[in-house]
């Protein structure tokens, strides 16, 4: 039977994926070849950390999954796992880039990415206006003054690993498959789930990620290039680095279908993305409160 894989976490709704289930019970309790089909109903937002960037309310979170010998669907991701033992997985994913999120509301990670080309000229890299370090550092730059940002698919592999202490260890490394920024991402995962015997409906979640981003993606998303608008003072090059999010997620079971979930998630950006003049916060934050209904 297939595993729970998990999206990418950066500072997007997609890691409700992770939020609103517990992966391995989720597995253990799904017939295999069945869809799995739930709604959420409740309260909550995802913030946008780029200037003039939207925020997404949350009041329906819908979840859908497909679980097949070896295929399965789960909320976005698209893959085919390999049981190495029954605790250690290998899996081929494939899933949309979560960062295009950031600038269109409506992309399928904000609930649940034309390929461009890229500078060669170390002369591009000057300032177009003859401003000092220190204007340039603080002019800031609306998402309305840039260039698209395009969504992009990634693929790759991935490892889950789950011990008898209810951990789940997990590592994924992916690359643009749709040839919008060329770069690669990786994540490294740890989830612990207590359950209760005292409440034996209640269930608690933590977990961290460490999110790494290449200077490409870096680059494509957050970026400011001769590509944007020519009124803007200067460009910006980010390096590669990496996401920093940490998350708790609550459910308790009423009954097969009826469950209560609290889930709060805090991304924090890297030092290349923070410093781009398009990002107004360095962290970005998703909460939701409400009551999933299993179909």
């Amino acid at each position: 039977m297939s595993f729970s894989a998990g999206s990418s976490e950066v500072s997007q709704v997609a890691t409700l994926e992770a939020s609103l289930d517990l992966s391995r019970d989720k597995v253990n309790f799904a017939e295999v070849g069945q869809w799995n089909f739930s709604i959420g109903i409740g309260l909550g937002n995802r913030s946008n950390p780029l200037i003039d960037g939207e925020d997404t309310p949350l009041y329906i979170i819908p979840s859908l999954s497909y679980y097949g010998e070896h295929v399965y669907y789960d909320d976005g991701v698209l893959g085919y796992s390999y049981e190495i033992t029954p605790q250690l997985y290998v899996s081929a994913i494939t899933q949309l880039n979560a960062h295009a999120g950031n600038f269109s509301q409506w992309h399928p990670t904000n609930f649940l990415v034309p390929t461009t080309s890229e500078p060669t000229n170390n002369s591009m890299l000057s300032n177009t206006y003859p401003l000092s370090p220190k204007e340039v550092a603080d002019t800031p730059v609306s998402v309305a003054l840039l260039s698209k940002r395009n969504w992009a698919l990634d693929a790759g592999a991935q490892i889950n690993y789950f011990t008898p202490q209810d951990i789940m260890l997990q590592f994924n490394l992916l690359t643009d498959v749709s040839g919008v920024y060329n770069g690669f991402n990786a994540q490294l995962k740890i989830e612990k789930t207590w359950g209760f015997s005292q409440i034996q409906p209640l269930s608690v979640k933590l977990s961290t990620s460490w999110d790494w981003y290449s200077e490409k993606l870096a680059n494509y998303y957050y970026g400011i290039s001769y590509l944007d608008n020519n009124e803007i003072a200067s460009y910006y090059y980010p390096s590669s680095g990496r996401n920093i999010t940490v998350g708790l997620t609550a459910n308790y079971q009423f009954n097969s279908q009826w469950r209560a979930v609290l889930t709060y998630r805090r991304t924090t950006l890297g030092e290349s993305i923070a410093r781009s003049r398009m990002v107004r916060h360095s962290k970005s934050k998703t909460f939701f409160i409400g009551a999933m209904y299993n179909f």
